[in-house]
């Protein structure tokens, strides 16, 4: 799909009862279901490290896994794809399926998407010296972040993270303004939405 390396491809399933079996605390009370009714299968496609694709491991990251993922439905819920990064404990490329649709998902902190796209549109380029600035070149494809100078990746993360919230909030106020009828109470609500978009402007 990524015109990885030969030596990279694995086609190893992951069953999904060893998961429920390594993971009953974590699936506990209406989780299992949850995860069944988005996940339909689970296959370890490439492994990018230093022996597949002669470039240096680090300290921090060995290898990176490329695990598809078959979806049941289309809007899943985060917490079983975060829960499969979780599992592995290792650096994860996720490529999520659903009928003709693919997304990219990649936990770096927090889980990180790309659009859904078709398979002829999907990209990812292996870029770096080392195992680690291939991962973040990697993160950084899949969520479209662009890091600022004199940030670290990590800090830029977090920093998008800090404006989608303030969006969000904007969006829901502005919402809320609309509807109120009351001349002070609008006043104070938009007084607050110019307040947000005063610390988005500031990040």
């Amino acid at each position: 799909m990524f015109d990885l390396p030969k030596a990279s491809e694995i086609r190893k399933v992951l069953h999904k009862k060893l998961i429920y079996e390594k993971q009953a605390v974590e699936l506990s009370g209406n989780k299992k279901e949850k995860f069944d009714a988005d996940i339909s299968r689970i296959v370890i496609t490439n492994e990018i490290s230093e022996a597949s694709v002669h470039v240096k491991a680090t300290e921090k990251i060995l290898a990176i896994f490329v695990v598809q993922v078959e979806l049941k439905r289309k809007e899943y819920d985060d917490k079983s794809i975060i829960m499969i990064s979780k599992i592995f404990g290792q650096k994860l490329l996720i490529v999520l399926h659903y009928e003709k649709l693919y997304q990219l998902a990649i936990y770096e902190t927090r889980l990180l998407k790309s659009n859904w796209k078709k398979e002829d549109e999907l990209s990812l380029r292996l870029s770096g010296l080392d195992l680690e600035s291939i991962w973040n070149n990697l993160v950084m494809q899949v969520s479209g972040i662009k890091v600022q100078e004199g940030n670290t990746l990590v800090e830029q993360i977090n920093i998008e993270a800090e404006k989608e919230k303030l969006r969000k909030k904007i969006s829901e106020l502005e919402i809320k303004a609309r509807k109120e009828v009351q001349s002070k109470k609008k006043f104070e609500i938009v007084q607050k939405i110019n307040q947000y978009k005063e610390r988005l402007k500031d990040i």
